[in-house]
């Protein structure tokens, strides 16, 4: 459990590594997937699927993004640095609890 709470409009640097410190990006791929992700997962508004939407963008040709229908963000990225085994970002926090949501869809939204 944290012990401090995140506070809206204020800086954090945010980081996390592969479990015994192993590369969590193997290829460009896996980069891209990330960074698409980092857009996506930034929303107020739940996202679905990225697989589903994916499986739509590439039977209708056109690209679908949560961010263009204009939905409030969670958090405001600042800068980042992926590395192979790890990654940095530096993230302003928008709404209440944004950075944990954000976080959160990530994690999960990467690794699955």
């Amino acid at each position: 459990m944290r012990k401090v709470q995140f506070a809206n409009g204020e800086y954090y640097h945010i980081y996390n590594r592969g479990v015994d410190k192993r590369d969590v990006f193997l290829d460009d791929f896996d980069y891209l997937r990330f960074l698409k992700g980092l857009k996506e997962f930034n929303s107020t508004e739940p996202i679905g699927s990225l697989y589903e939407k994916f499986l739509q963008e590439k039977k209708t040709g056109d690209p679908i993004s949560t961010m263009e229908i204009g939905s409030p963000k969670l958090v405001e990225i600042t800068c980042y640095c992926l590395n192979s085994n790890h990654y940095h970002m530096i993230l302003k926090q928008l709404v209440e609890k944004g950075i944990e949501k954000f976080m959160h869809r990530v994690g999960i939204g990467y690794t699955l």
